[in-house]
């Protein structure tokens, strides 16, 4: 699970989709990041958890890549582990 600012959302998205990673997008508003942002759910098993992990980061500007105050660090990351799913 991933809660990123509005400008971030869809380059993610679309990095994760290139890939065939089956996303789930949730605009949300408010929380931690006092702002609308974006929560995208995606569902892999273990060996692709840093696949993940790594267009998250390789599509979010850091800090020092001239990122504005308001964006820089302002992408949360959950990794919840998942022993069972059912679809109902």
């Amino acid at each position: 699970m991933a809660v990123l600012s509005n400008d971030d959302a869809n380059a993610v998205q679309a990095a994760l989709v290139e890939d065939e990673f089956r996303v789930t997008r949730i605009n949300t508003t408010g929380g931690f990041l006092r702002r609308g942002n974006v929560t995208l759910l995606v569902g892999v098993a273990e060996r692709e958890v840093a696949a993940v992990i790594e267009h998250i980061r390789a599509n979010v500007p850091a800090a020092d890549d001239g990122a504005s105050a308001n964006r820089a660090g302002s992408t949360m990351l959950v990794v919840l582990p998942v022993d069972m799913s059912a679809r109902l």
